[in-house]
């Protein structure tokens, strides 16, 4: 039971709830989801099983897509309409330009992350201290927002679509585009549909679903992984590179870089950094796994 499920998440779970619940259905403990949503948000929610639970840091660091709806004139103290409103303005216009005011918040830039959040301080997430009333100073991070486009508004709502990098808070996001239009805004649904280049389609499974069902969905390792290069051994350098061991190659570039290694029977071993003259393997599949 190795592999990758796109995991169709519901409203209202965490994404450690979808853990658990996925453990009991498959009846296996080496479980872990790649990249949290929060309880009010659904859609893809990439779950590794198995050997493929050593490849999710790297998932990780793929771009995600959301579909965003936003409640305009009033703010939360969690961001998204879950939270107790902090402030509110019943009067105000959107502007005719709405696309266009949109349009300044993409490129790279500095983003602050929440406080009702995930990252951890003291060993605690920092939602847990938020919760207790405790301010906790954080350093901005450098996200980027590929896109953003308005799919639908009227006077107090629209609905867009942002495709951003790893580490983006879309709640956070929208915190900063209502106070741009001077009438506050929240967080009124997120979807998120695609990771990488996978999205949420006929593969994705739900929790409702049998284990039989669930498994026929089960996707390979290296499944969300095709955003990297694919690099093939022959036999002598594939023994060599499952025993940990660095082999020639030449990379015709000076930059490293992080690889797919395959047999030249084009099965998955794992992953490596190409050099300039060297394949050196990083994280591998064991071979008495899923090989």
């Amino acid at each position: 039971m190795d592999g990758v499920l796109l995991l169709d998440k519901p409203e209202g779970l965490t994404s450690a709830d979808c853990v658990y619940k996925l453990r009991s259905i498959l009846g296996t403990k080496r479980i872990g989801h790649c990249g949290t949503l929060d309880p009010l948000a659904t859609g893809l929610l990439p779950v590794c099983i198995g050997e493929a639970t050593k490849f999710s840091n790297y998932l990780l660091n793929q771009d995600k897509t959301y579909e965003v709806g936003i409640e305009f004139g009033l703010e939360t103290n969690t961001g998204d309409i879950t939270g107790e409103v902090v402030s509110r303005k019943d009067t105000f216009t959107l502007p005719s330009n709405l696309i266009q005011k949109l349009s300044i918040f993409e490129g790279k830039q500095k983003q602050l992350p929440p406080m009702f959040s995930a990252i951890k301080v003291n060993g605690r997430p920092l939602y847990y201290w938020a919760r207790k009333g405790v301010y906790i100073f954080r350093n901005p991070r450098e996200i980027e927002i590929k896109s953003i486009n308005l799919i639908q508004n009227d006077q107090n709502s629209a609905l867009i679509k942002v495709e951003c990098s790893k580490g983006t808070y879309i709640r956070t996001l929208v915190e900063s585009l209502g106070r741009n239009l001077n009438c506050y805004a929240t967080v009124s649904s997120l979807r998120r549909i695609s990771v990488g280049n996978s999205f949420i389609k006929e593969e994705s499974c739900s929790l409702n679903e049998s284990k039989t069902s669930i498994l026929s969905k089960l996707l390979p390792c290296d499944a969300l992984l095709e955003e990297l290069k694919k690099v093939y051994i022959n036999p002598e350098d594939t023994k060599k590179v499952r025993n940990g061991q660095s082999i020639d190659y030449n990379a015709h570039h000076k930059i490293k870089r992080l690889v797919r290694i395959y047999t030249d029977k084009e099965l998955f071993i794992g992953l490596g950094e190409v050099t300039t003259d060297k394949l050196i393997p990083k994280r591998l599949l064991s071979t008495n796994g899923s090989l």
